[in-house]
């Protein structure tokens, strides 16, 4: 029996199946099944576009990094703000005119120019950072931009920013200077050894790489704010994703007013129940009552006179018949 060569197409959604598969999550497979084909129908509609090779190819090598950045999660809105993600990536990759060599290196320019502006701005902000780690993690985090932009699988690679977007980006980097002193201090402020999470001591180069480092991260996240613009699809599950986060935050305070007022509740009758048990105690503690109760026994009684002289008390008041008259 002869056998069929499988499409570029199925080549693909089975390296990513097989990625997937690799790097075990928490996901049912049925998210999994879900997820895999999002992608398939974001990309079968392209099958004519003359660099659909090509896009196949930045698919599968982008989607290894997104996959393994990915969360492992239980929570089926968050599910839904990932599938629509990745729909948006694809959707993007896919339908956008696809970048020439000239755009590719343009961009590159562009991330160049605005990280050595971030870099810049930090050694003016902070005189005491060592500018050769400054210089080591903007070569690093350029790095990792410049891989991106190989393959432009997130669309903040694929294509040329406008001069305007490149200012915006600038100025938005500009007004987080006060953020960025929180961050300095949260590293250890100017102490020559800093504890990090309270566990180990850092050296002031090791220092002031990991705030450049945390620095331009947030700069990467301007770059978002401007370009490009998100789909209705994407903003929908972020809400969705929003309401459900309140209504969880919202179902666990209920709980734990109802446990405080359950705990009032126990507490008051846990009092009642030892105030019992006291009483119980102490009536058990308590001798038992005689059932007859203590009698007097009284002499009988007889007329004065017929009584003893001693009751009547005795002779004192007897006149004696041999006395003298006075």
């Amino acid at each position: 029996m002869g056998s069929t060569e499988p499409t570029l197409t199925e080549q693909t959604l089975l390296n990513i199946k097989n990625c997937m598969a690799r790097t075990p999550g928490e996901w049912p497979e049925e998210w999994r099944s879900q997820y895999l084909e999002t992608i398939r129908r974001a990309v079968e509609l392209h099958q004519d576009d003359p660099h659909y090779a090509s896009r196949l190819e930045i698919l599968r090598k982008g989607f290894t990094p997104c996959w393994e950045g990915l969360t492992k999660i239980k929570d089926r809105s968050l599910f839904e703000v990932y599938q629509a993600r990745m729909r948006w990536y694809v959707e993007h990759l896919m339908g956008t005119e696809f970048p020439s060599d000239e755009e590719r290196q343009k961009l590159r320019n562009q991330y160049t120019d605005i990280w050595d502006y971030a870099a810049s701005s930090l050694v003016a902000q902070f005189g005491f950072l060592d500018p050769n780690a400054v210089e080591a993690a903007k070569a690093d985090d350029l790095s990792l931009c410049y891989g991106k932009i190989d393959v432009p699988l997130l669309p903040v690679y694929l294509h040329p920013m406008s001069a305007k977007q490149v200012d915006q980006i600038k100025d938005r980097w500009d007004k987080l200077r006060y953020a960025r002193v929180d961050l300095w201090r949260r590293l250890g402020g100017g102490s020559k050894t800093s504890s990090v999470n309270g566990d180990a001591t850092i050296s002031d180069t090791e220092r002031d790489y990991q705030l450049t480092k945390e620095s331009l991260s947030q700069l990467l996240g301007q770059v978002w704010m401007v370009v490009p613009q998100r789909p209705d699809y994407y903003l929908a599950a972020m809400e969705n994703q929003t309401k459900a986060l309140k209504r969880r935050v919202q179902v666990k305070r209920q709980a734990r007013s109802d446990q405080q007022r359950l705990e009032k509740e126990r507490s008051r009758q846990l009092l009642q129940v030892e105030h019992i048990s006291f009483l119980l105690a102490a009536l058990l503690e308590t001798p038992l009552c005689p059932e007859e109760s203590p009698s007097i026994t009284t002499q009988e009684q007889r007329p004065l006179e017929q009584q003893d002289k001693p009751a009547k008390g005795g002779g004192a008041y007897e006149v004696d018949n041999n006395s003298s008259e006075m």
